[in-house]
């Protein structure tokens, strides 16, 4: 399951990809966002534990 994760977040970092996503799942596949749109920021994830 934790390699689904990995390809998921790495397919997610391409603009045209999330830009996909995005369109479909909440504009239903209407053209809102686009690639052009977007800029790449620094992420960081975090998890606590206990």
């Amino acid at each position: 399951m934790a390699e689904k994760d990995i390809t998921q977040k790495v397919l997610e970092q391409y603009n045209d990809v999330f830009m996909d996503i995005v369109n479909v799942l909440l504009f239903n596949g209407e053209m809102v966002v686009r690639a052009d749109d977007l800029i790449d920021l620094p992420t960081s994830s975090s998890k606590k534990i206990g």
